[in-house]
């Protein structure tokens, strides 16, 4: 995935956005997975949105403040992916859209490329799919609008078949621990 990751944003970069589909079985593949996503745009200049889980973040951070400078740290913005997604009391995607653009007209204005990965999760009682989807799709149509590369990262075990098989359906990418395939899109 070193690899990978970096040949893949490196081809997209070029393209009307993409929005990669991640489903993850291992924490550590993952933390090494957001790792790379991360130092390739750093290495690229990139503004760098990360919405991650509370848990995980402190581990994210203390691994790559062991890998770049103070100032290449600078790129990087982390936001509590429960706060973030949940910021309305609830999963409101057009609230989690407008964010987006806050973040990427701060990206524009520093005339940067601009890279995002977020984590999305919802408490065990939750029965949100509908609007999952519903981000989904609002969130494919920006990320195409304003070209840009993004990440949706899910813990495996928390979504169900049905879930997943929508979601591929809406994807050109899915990510997995250890693979990029491109989706081919019946």
């Amino acid at each position: 995935m070193e690899k990978k990751i970096p040949e893949l944003t490196s081809a997209l970069r070029e393209k009307d956005g993409v929005h990669i589909f991640y489903l993850s079985e291992e924490e550590e593949a993952y933390i090494k997975n957001i790792l790379v996503f991360i130092l390739d745009g750093i290495k690229n200049g990139d503004y760098i949105f990360i919405v991650e889980n509370p848990r995980l973040t402190p581990a994210i951070y203390q691994r790559l403040e062991q890998l770049v400078t103070k100032d290449e740290l600078k790129s990087v913005q982390f936001t509590n992916n429960f706060e973030f997604y949940w910021s309305e009391g609830n999963f409101l995607p057009v609230s989690i859209i407008e964010y987006f653009k806050a973040k990427l007209n701060e990206a524009t204005s520093e005339e940067k490329f601009f890279r995002t990965w977020g984590h999305i999760e919802w408490g065990s009682g939750d029965d949100i799919e509908d609007e999952i989807l519903l981000y989904d799709k609002s969130a494919t149509q920006f990320i195409s609008e304003n070209k840009f590369i993004a990440v949706c990262a899910y813990d495996l075990t928390r979504v169900s078949a049905g879930l997943q098989e929508k979601l591929r359906m809406r994807h050109i990418y899915l990510m997995e621990d250890d693979r990029i395939n491109e989706i081919a899109v019946s």
